[in-house]
């Protein structure tokens, strides 16, 4: 237990000197400006490995020890993205993609573990810290790698007695529990897991409490995470659910593995809350196919949405509508009342199309101020659609204008199912050559 407690103090104390490095790092920039030069002076000789970043993930500088980690050169790291290289597996990315978003923040982040493959194909588990700094006048991040393949080897070799799990179980902010492997019934659990699931531990020991959602039995049971844990089939972290007293679901990663305490076996669970995470990466998912002036779909989402109704058309033998929509003389409203008044009317027209479309329906903005819509399970109404979209419009401009003239919408509407042997391409194609022939037919607006 000695040994274990040092162990821990030595952890802290290079932690310790880890941040007083960082802050010294920091301090300096502030004087040094922009002298990148000076900057690789100071940490070229970490023994961790020491990156700089822009807000995009695109590798500014690096160390010796960034260099050996990676297995790239410096000079293949700078001006590429950790995207680009793959030095990070897809399950990962959106990890790092959280992490850069508090970075932005000013927050600094870490350690978390990732597995690094380095340019030689190679797996390499580190332990990255994350800090915005300012070098002159650009924001960065300075990462610190470590290295931790020896650690993991040491940790992965170390059989858990029971000393070092009591440290561990009664300090660690996450949930734990310990199930007797045969008998399948809770032996102990710490405060943390009390907390998530808001009930005593004397309600917890000695059952196969439910607190998984869907009800189900807490470690040692049939719960498909921890059947995989049992029958080794998985060594790594599990996504599941916690339901509380309350009924409040709590996302957590899960992590099991046998240990042996006096001479019994028994299987260690231990459960994160990844509940800000887990709204970090939903956040970032919805950014990634919003348009953030309109509120509507963006083209990147477009494709996969496309796909899936051709295969439903198709299934259901119904048609799919499109409607592709411009705003007559936008450039003429940009040049006469600026991009703000044009953003304005982009917004206006979008929640105007929302409003005139069923809930099942797709609207995206297709480019600057083109919307395109597509009308799943259709049969011929999508010139119905047009004329409510365009009384809608019509309606707005006379009860709540943009403009001191009318807008108007040009709109190509056409039909496609998969018995025509039409690619959707096509289909698009014609509505654009309908939409700008309704454009030319467009009378000049009135004053």
């Amino acid at each position: 237990m000695g040994s274990g407690r040092q162990s821990d103090v030595d952890d802290q104390d290079e932690l310790q000197v880890l941040r007083e490095r960082v802050g010294q790092l920091e301090g300096l920039n502030a004087q040094l400006g922009d002298s990148e030069k000076r900057l690789q002076i100071l940490f070229e000789h970490a023994p961790d490995g020491y990156y700089l970043s822009d807000l995009k993930g695109t590798f500014v500088d690096g160390n010796a020890a960034t260099e050996k980690i990676t297995g790239y050169k410096r000079e293949e790291l700078i001006g590429k993205s950790f995207l680009k290289l793959k030095l990070l597996s897809a399950g990962d990315l959106l990890r790092a993609a959280s992490l850069l978003a508090k970075n932005m923040l000013g927050i600094s982040t870490g350690p978390d573990e990732f597995t690094l493959s380095r340019k030689d194909g190679a797996p390499v588990p580190v332990e990255i810290q994350t800090h915005p700094v300012r070098i002159g006048n650009r924001r960065l991040v300075l990462g610190i790698a470590r290295d931790i393949s020896a650690r993991k080897q040491a940790a992965d070799a170390l059989r858990v007695t029971e000393e070092r799990y009591s440290i561990v179980f009664d300090e660690t902010s996450d949930g734990m529990a310990l199930a007797d492997a045969d008998t399948r019934t809770i032996t102990d659990c710490n405060a943390a897991l009390c907390r998530m699931v808001e009930r005593d531990k004397a309600e917890l020991l000695g059952q196969p409490q439910s607190i998984l959602h869907p009800p189900q039995h807490l470690v040692g049971g049939e719960t498909p995470s921890f059947r995989q844990h049992r029958t080794g089939a998985v060594d790594q972290a599990l996504q599941d659910t916690l339901i509380s007293r309350s009924g409040k679901l709590v996302p957590v990663e899960i992590r099991a593995a046998h240990v042996q305490i006096e001479g019994r076996s028994h299987l260690l669970g231990v459960f994160r809350d990844v509940t800000e995470r887990r709204q970090l990466e939903e956040q970032l998912a919805r950014m990634a196919r919003r348009d953030p002036l309109t509120g509507v779909l963006n083209r990147y989402a477009l494709e996969e949405l496309l796909e899936r109704e051709a295969n439903r058309s198709e299934r259901y033998d119904h048609s799919i509508g499109f409607l592709l929509i411009d705003v007559n003389r936008f450039k003429e409203i940009n040049d006469r009342f600026g991009h703000v008044m044009g953003d304005k009317v982009l917004q206006a027209v979008a929640i105007v199309i929302q409003n005139s479309v069923r809930v099942s329906d797709i609207v995206v903005r297709y480019g600057g101020d083109e919307f395109l819509v597509v009308l799943p399970e259709t049969n011929g109404e999508t010139d119905l659609v047009k004329d409510r979209i365009l009384a809608e419009v019509a309606q707005r401009n006379k009860t709540n204008p943009l403009l001191e003239f009318p807008v108007t919408l040009a709109i190509g509407s056409v039909h496609w199912s998969s018995e025509s042997g039409r690619a959707i391409e096509e289909v698009l194609a014609e509505a654009d050559r309908l939409m700008y022939q309704d454009k030319r037919n467009c009378p000049p607006p009135t004053k």
